[in-house]
């Protein structure tokens, strides 16, 4: 689907857009050395500057893959 032009939509629309995108929950993960450790060499060879970027990436690309495994089908 082809984006419309941010020069003809109306303008409360973009800061209608960008306040759905802001993150208000907080999810907090703990994590042994040995999986601290992984996360950092693999965050250095992907070189990422942020480990809460690539969590949240991760994190998400598993849950909607999953999501659309399980949809439900009508037959």
């Amino acid at each position: 689907m082809k984006r419309p032009n941010p020069h003809t939509l109306p303008p409360d629309f973009r800061s209608k857009e960008k306040e759905a995108l802001v993150r208000r929950h907080r999810v907090v993960l703990h994590l042994n050395d040995k999986e601290m450790d992984a996360l950092t060499r693999y965050q250095k060879s992907l070189k990422k500057t942020s480990r809460a970027a690539l969590c949240r990436e991760a994190v998400m690309e598993k849950v909607i893959s999953g999501l659309e495994e399980n949809q439900p089908t009508l037959f």
